[in-house]
């Protein structure tokens, strides 16, 4: 009886391990309006996505050359730092490229608030687009408003 739950025990345990596997999607990277970085499994409407490989780290076999107790203990803590190690640089591999990406978003929100900055600093009156989708002109209130959004984008974005 014993035997039989083990059993039942271990064959689930295999299948949840190799169900990541089966079950693998892909993963989906965009910009929202606000310049966030998105990352999902699930694609969204009406965005420009691009997909994401994610890579797997190398699988590492430990060396064993004698079938000793202190070898076997030796070959398995060689093969975890490799395993360490091989994660370690693809952490710091992802973090180097995700922090490209993130200079090059801040730099074109950085040139959208100095835009709008310039925009709304001008003598003429300022024009936006209301919820009817009509063109209005800016109150001075909202123009000022507008401006105090536009400086916190560029303190926010362009240092």
């Amino acid at each position: 009886m014993l035997e039989i739950k083990m059993f039942r025990i271990t064959l689930v345990a295999m299948l949840l391990l190799f169900s990541s596997q089966i079950m693998a999607e892909k993963i989906y990277k965009w910009v929202d309006e606000d310049g966030q970085i998105h990352y999902s499994s699930k694609k969204p409407d009406n965005q420009e996505v691009e997909t994401v490989k994610v890579r797997k780290g190398p699988k590492v076999k430990a060396k064993v050359t004698a079938v000793t107790d202190n070898t076997t203990e030796n070959a398995a803590e060689a093969g975890e730092q490799n395993t360490a190690q091989t994660d370690a640089v693809a952490e710091a591999a992802a973090k180097q490229k995700l922090a490209a990406a993130d200079k090059v978003n801040r730099k074109k929100q950085c040139d959208m608030a100095r835009n709008n900055y310039s925009a709304l600093n001008a003598t003429v009156r300022v024009l936006r687009t209301n919820e009817k989708g009509e063109k209005v002109r800016m109150s001075d209130d909202e123009r000022v408003k507008a401006l105090a959004t536009a400086q916190k984008g560029i303190d926010q974005y362009c240092n």
